[in-house]
């Protein structure tokens, strides 16, 4: 009998696969087991990873999110102060974003959390009179 433990948690519960049989055990010993062959493993194995990367890009993102609320927060604290505390602080979250896994979607919940402050800040720029250089 050949079976392969696929996962083996810390309180003593496994999954194993062997003899066309996918079987789940409790620490307690009690088992589930259902026949899959090779087309079945293949599928599971390619929603495990679709499932694991999906919840990866989902936790990037929430963790860009709270670098821009962070970002967002620094910004309203240094109004009044020098711009290259200001400069700093963008830099280093920035360079903070690029360290995250999944890039693309860590970005996109940066910008999500920034793009009000960014559409603030534009609407209140100083307003040039198109015709004053005529």
């Amino acid at each position: 009998m050949h079976h392969t433990p696929i996962y083996a948690h810390p309180d003593g519960h496994q999954i194993i696969v062997g003899q066309g049989l996918l079987t789940a055990c409790t620490a307690e010993g009690i088992a589930l087991s259902m026949p899959i062959g090779p087309d079945g493993l293949a599928a599971l194995g390619a929603a495990l990873l679709e499932h694991a990367t999906t919840a990866a890009q989902e936790e990037s993102e929430r963790a860009g999110a709270a670098l821009g609320t962070d970002l967002a927060r620094e910004l309203f604290a240094l109004r009044g102060r020098p711009q290259a505390e200001t400069f700093r602080a963008v830099r280093e979250a920035l360079r903070t974003l690029t360290k995250l896994e999944h890039p693309d979607s860590a970005a996109g919940g940066f910008a999500v959390a920034i793009v009000n402050l960014l559409e603030l800040g534009t609407a209140n720029l100083p307003r040039c009179d198109e015709g004053a250089d005529k």
